[in-house]
C-alpha cells in the first residue's frame, strides 16, 4: 500500500522523535557531547565541511528536521551592492560557492546551536564537580544540555560512533555481571533466584561475598572458595565506573532510555 505524504511525514516524525530520545539519553552519558563539540571545532578551524558532523536539527514543534538550506545566510546589504558590480567577471565561481553552502548546514546557525550547548556544558561541569550526579541542581544541568543537544542531527558515523561507546560500557558490565553470576550459580551452586535477589545493588561491593560465605546456605563454602574470582570481577565493574564517571545503575539506565529511542524510531 503505498503511502501518503502524510502518511510519510508522520513516519518521518517517529523516526526523528526516536532519534532525539537517544541523542537526549546519549547527553548524559560523560565524554559524549564534548566528543561533538571537539569535532565541530575541528571543522570549522581546520577548513572541514559541516555536513562530516551534522545534517540538519530535529526540532519539537514540527519533528522533522528541515533542509539546512531552508535558512538562508543573512544578508549584507553592502556586499549584495558589491556583488552586483562584479556580476558579470564572479558568476561561475559565485554559483559553485552557492553551491557549496546549499550542500549542508548554515554556519551561522550551527554556530549558534553549538555555542548554546557549549555554554551549558561548561555550566554543567562545573555543577556535576561541585555538586555530583546525584544532586537535583546537578540534575537540572544535564537535562538543560540534553534539550539543547538532542535536536541536533549528526550524520550516521557521528551518531553510530556515540551510540557504539555508550553501548560498548553496557557490554562490558554485562559481561562481568554474567561472569559473577557463572561463578555463584554454576560453580557455587547458588540458586538463581537467590543471585538474582541479592546481587542487585551489590555489584560493587567486595565485601558482599563475605556475609555469603559465612552463611550456613549449602553453596556458602564454595562461594568463599571463588570469593578472589568474584573480587576480581567486581574490580573490573569498579575500574568501569571510575573510566565512565558513572555508577553501575546510571550505565544501564542511559542505555535503557537510549535503547527505548532506538526502539521507538525502528516501530515508526
Amino acid at each position: 500500500e503505498l503511502l501518503t505524504r502524510e502518511g510519510e511525514i508522520e513516519i518521518a516524525k517517529r523516526i526523528e522523535e526516536g532519534i532525539r530520545e537517544v541523542m537526549g539519553a546519549i547527553a548524559h552519558f560523560p565524554g559524549t557531547v564534548d566528543h561533538i563539540l571537539s569535532e565541530y571545532t575541528r571543522v570549522t578551524t581546520e577548513g572541514g565541511r559541516l555536513s562530516d558532523v551534522l545534517s540538519g536539527y530535529i526540532d519539537p514543534d514540527d519533528g522533522i528536521a528541515p533542509p539546512a538550506a531552508e535558512v538562508p545566510p543573512p544578508v549584507d546589504p553592502k556586499a549584495v551592492k558589491a556583488d552586483d558590480e562584479t556580476e558579470d567577471d564572479d558568476a561561475e565561481a559565485s554559483s559553485d560557492d552557492e553551491d557549496e553552502v546549499e550542500s549542508g548546514p548554515d554556519p551561522i546557525v550551527a554556530a549558534q546551536r553549538f555555542g548554546a550547548v557549549s555554554d551549558q556544558m561548561e555550566i554543567t561541569r562545573k555543577a556535576l564537580k561541585k555538586h555530583g550526579r546525584s544532586n537535583k541542581q546537578a540534575i537540572a544541568e544535564l537535562v538543560a544540555l540534553a534539550e539543547l543537544f538532542m535536536p541536533i542531527k549528526l550524520v550516521p558515523k557521528q551518531f553510530e560512533g556515540l551510540v557504539e561507546r555508550v553501548r560498548s560500557a553496557l557490554e562490558r558490565l554485562r559481561a562481568q555481571e554474567r561472569a559473577i553470576m557463572q561463578l555463584c550459580v554454576r560453580d557455587a551452586r547458588m540458586p538463581r533466584a537467590d543471585f538474582l535477589r541479592q546481587f542487585p545493588g551489590n555489584e560493587v561491593d567486595e565485601s558482599w561475598t563475605d556475609a555469603l560465605a559465612k552463611g550456613k546456605a549449602k553453596y556458602a563454602e564454595a562461594i568463599g572458595r571463588l570469593q578472589p574470582d568474584i573480587i576480581r570481577c567486581q574490580q573490573k565493574l569498579i575500574a568501569l565506573q571510575t573510566e565512565t564517571g558513572l555508577t553501575i545503575a546510571e550505565i544501564k539506565d542511559i542505555n535503557r532510555r537510549m535503547s527505548i529511542g532506538e526502539a521507538k524510531a525502528r516501530r515508526a
